[in-house]
């Protein structure tokens, strides 16, 4: 979410959190934000994955448990956070718990509600409220276990495995899982997606001590082998029509679902700033570059796209791709953005393992996964001409976002190394 947007719309949810215990008036809100009222309402669902009017009640709703827990009577409770009787507040309850006020109460622990933050990253989670949030599907005594990603090793933070047939998601920032369902429901009925299983009441997300949780069952196959497909650039077609195949679908989906990310003007902005300054990048070429892109950019179609879309995220069956996994990031964007993520990404993730030489054959794997994609989705003249760019653009956005974190010095220093060996080498693409 663009800076400005999310501080509108914080702004707002803070707004909404001060007034729990009075009228809260959409049309005052909207005003507030300096929108229309339709064009405030999209953008805040959009946000929070709730309508406005649900959001608010969700809120009453909790801060309303959370005294009833605490020894206030449920009239009063109900009174105190805007609901006109108990009988109000009861059904209101039920409707977005599934259960009675004092049978949830008998089976949770009520938490008291936390600050509600748009900014993302907050998404590690203690096993214990994963295992309470496992009960609205009656796998309470099944095991949760950690994944690690095939080609890294990495631990994910927000994502287990159930038993032996599911994985769990779990995330605090705001609509993520809703967003995610909705997604992975429509790539599902594609044969692009892993299914999405509903809890007992039919909900697709579960709310549970602040956080929202999102089973799905386990897809067969195995994460696309990075170190393979730089040794063997011609497996990358797979990878290619995979993306082909997901761009169709990802087209029929709502785009209201994710938010417009403008690219040209966060490369503008910032990336490329912050690159220069980090790696002392020539002041001419970077006009030139960015003069290139932006002259493409409008001229780029744009859709949904997975925006992540890493050798750990596809899962490969027979040497197609079967599934794409973990949507957090979706956005609408210039289609190719996933194609050179996905060339990169195959770098990224064996770059370590590999020697300078070894690491030219990442040329060679972009353009047998670009043919590939051209084939079954036939890219136009200025996507052909921009996706070196495109590449490129998505080195300065992470050396820019790596630049200063002690803890990602590494990825910075390697990513550095890339952006140089792809700007020495533009006449290879």
């Amino acid at each position: 979410m663009f800076p400005e947007k999310e501080r509108v719309l914080q702004k707002a949810i803070d707004t909404i959190e001060q007034s729990l215990r009075a009228q809260i008036s959409v049309e005052e809100l909207s005003a507030q934000a300096g929108f229309s009222q339709t064009h405030f309402c999209r953008l805040f669902e959009s946000a929070a994955g709730l309508s406005i009017g649900r959001y608010i009640s969700r809120r009453r709703l909790l801060h309303a448990i959370w005294a009833i827990s605490r020894g206030m009577s449920a009239t009063d409770a109900a009174l105190e956070y805007g609901f006109d009787t108990h009988a109000g507040f009861y059904k209101a309850f039920r409707k977005e718990f599934g259960c009675a006020p004092s049978v949830w109460l008998r089976t949770h622990r009520a938490a008291r509600p936390a600050k509600v933050l748009l900014k993302e990253g907050k998404d590690m989670v203690e096993k214990k409220s994963i295992l309470q949030a496992l009960r609205a599907w009656g796998l309470e005594h099944e095991s949760v276990s950690s994944i690690y990603y095939a080609n890294t090793g990495n631990k994910s933070d927000n994502a287990f495995w159930v038993g032996d047939q599911y994985v769990i998601k779990c995330s605090q920032s705001l609509g993520k899982m809703h967003r995610q369902a909705q997604l992975m429901q429509a790539l599902h009925r594609h044969g692009l997606g892993v299914a999405v299983v509903p809890a007992k009441d039919g909900a697709l997300v579960v709310h549970e001590a602040e956080t929202d949780f999102l089973l799905t069952e386990r897809q067969e196959g195995d994460p696309a082998d990075a170190l393979s497909i730089m040794n063997e650039p011609e497996k990358a077609r797979a990878v290619g029509e995979g993306l082909a195949r997901l761009h169709a679908a990802l087209k029929e989906c709502d785009p209201s679902l994710c938010e417009e990310e403008d690219l040209e003007k966060t490369l503008r902005e910032w990336a490329l700033p912050a690159a220069m300054r980090e790696m002392q990048l020539d002041a001419d070429w970077a006009r030139g570059y960015m003069e290139h892109f932006a002259a493409l950019y409008p001229l780029l179609p744009k859709q949904i796209v997975h925006r992540d879309p890493n050798p750990d995220n596809m899962l490969l069956v027979g040497g197609t791709v079967a599934a794409f996994l973990d949507f957090d990031l979706s956005r609408i964007l210039p289609r190719i953005f996933d194609i050179a993520y996905a060339s990169t990404g195959i770098l990224v993730d064996s770059f370590s393992r590999i020697g300078p030489e070894e690491r030219m054959a990442f040329f060679d794997v972009a353009k047998e996964l670009w043919r590939a994609y051209d084939a079954a989705a036939q890219l136009t003249q200025a996507e052909k001409e921009a996706l070196p760019l495109m590449v490129v653009a998505i080195e300065l956005i992470c050396v820019a976002a790596f630049t200063g974190s002690e803890k990602l010095r590494q990825m910075l220093e390697e990513n550095k190394l890339m952006l140089r060996m792809r700007l020495e080498n533009m006449d290879r693409f």
